[in-house]
């Protein structure tokens, strides 16, 4: 064999060899299994927000949308379910399932919940599952909802000077029922609201002023953890009440 015939044959085995790798390439690539990742977008009812996270802590009620991104997956069919789970659950066995692609939920009860999105892909005969196992190897979604809590204050002065204008709860969290009435010393209803979050009494009366005084608030609540509140207590309000003056000293 000539020394041309030698090096056309060489030359041959190596192009061989070259389609044949870019032939597994390309089948590869093509034959790529399709992937989910997913997230969410969340707030709080104590006005914390986070977009496109895996974990989140906050006041119930949390508002949430959650989100799927899917890779590989052009020319497949998808069905999912998003599986809602309480700690410790089994996402095989979740509390609840949801069919949207980005289904909005609005968490109520305190505790944590793990959230995975079950997808199964489907071209031709070929199925690709992402299921429990999948989700073993992945982030999947957590959630807590805090316990409940509710501080009523003392008192209050409504005087304008942007301090302390409002009778309102000092502090709460994750309260998802909420119902309180200011009454006079007569037992005259004053002032009653229903939405925790709001400013709260203003310290009047069919639009007047009342007087300085002791008043008196009662409060019933439920935390989203099941606990009840029942809250009796004085009001004093202090119209003519400054804070700089009280705590400033005479020489």
């Amino acid at each position: 064999m000539t020394n041309f015939a030698k090096n056309m044959e060489f030359m041959s085995r190596i192009l061989l060899i070259i389609s044949f790798v870019l032939f597994a390439m390309t089948v590869n690539a093509v034959e790529a299994d399709p992937t989910v990742s997913i997230s969410f977008d969340a707030k709080s009812s104590d006005e914390k927000t986070v977009t496109m996270q895996t974990t989140f802590e906050g006041s119930a009620p949390i508002e949430v949308t959650f989100h799927m991104e899917l890779t590989d997956a052009d020319d497949w069919t998808c069905d999912y379910e998003w599986r809602f789970c309480h700690e410790g659950g089994n996402l095989d066995e979740p509390y609840m399932i949801r069919y949207e692609e980005e289904p909005q939920v609005t968490f109520v009860q305190a505790g944590t919940d793990s959230i995975a999105l079950y997808a199964t892909f489907k071209k031709g005969d070929r199925v690709v599952s992402c299921r429990r196992d999948y989700w073993n190897t992945k982030n999947i979604l957590t959630l807590k909802a805090s316990e409940s809590s509710l501080v009523m204050p003392n008192a209050f002065s409504p005087n304008n000077d942007g301090d302390n204008d409002y009778y309102a709860p000092k502090s709460y969290q994750s309260i998802i029922e909420f119902a309180a009435t200011i009454y006079n010393r007569w037992g005259q209803k004053i002032y009653e609201w229903n939405d925790v979050s709001s400013k709260g009494w203003d310290g009047k009366f069919h639009g007047s002023d009342v007087k300085e005084g002791t008043y008196f608030v009662y409060v019933k609540a439920r935390g989203a953890d099941g606990r009840k509140f029942v809250i009796k207590k004085d009001v004093n309000l202090l119209r003519s009440y400054n804070e700089y003056e009280s705590s400033s000293t005479s020489y």
